[in-house]
């Protein structure tokens, strides 16, 4: 009768059992993969939309006083083509600076929104006041 006691190498049962272990490791590191890639996406396009409304907040704010107009809604210029914005002023009070004056009198201070949107981008928006002194 031959004899395995001297023999050397896996069984059939630890190669088995080892590439189970492996294939669940594998699953395991490629899931992280799968669910990393869309939230690598979302970042991504939030950063963007961020650094274009702040883009644009700026590019408004220093038009001055009398500069600033309303701007439909606009496509940036490429390579963000993809994302649009918005400029909307309304002449507010200091008292009040949410309650637009009736009927629509001019005063010194400006309530500016600036809208950005874009592809799997919810709209961000800003608001700010600017002030005219005389």
């Amino acid at each position: 009768m031959n004899s395995c006691a001297g023999s050397k190498g896996f069984t059939l049962l630890e190669f088995i059992i080892s590439v189970a272990v492996i294939g669940i490791a594998f699953y395991a590191l490629i899931s992280v993969f799968i669910t990393a890639a869309p939230r690598d996406i979302q970042a991504r396009t939030l950063t963007i939309g961020a650094h274009l409304l702040n883009l644009k907040t700026e590019e408004t704010r220093l038009k001055g006083f009398a500069g600033i107009d309303n701007v439909a809604a606009t496509n940036f210029s490429a390579p963000f083509n993809n994302y649009s914005y918005e400029v909307v002023w309304q002449y507010v009070t200091t008292a009040e600076p949410d309650v637009i004056p009736f009927p629509y009198a001019s005063t010194y201070y400006k309530r500016i929104k600036v809208r950005v949107w874009g592809p799997h981008l919810n709209t961000l928006e800003v608001t700010t006041l600017v002030t005219y002194y005389q």
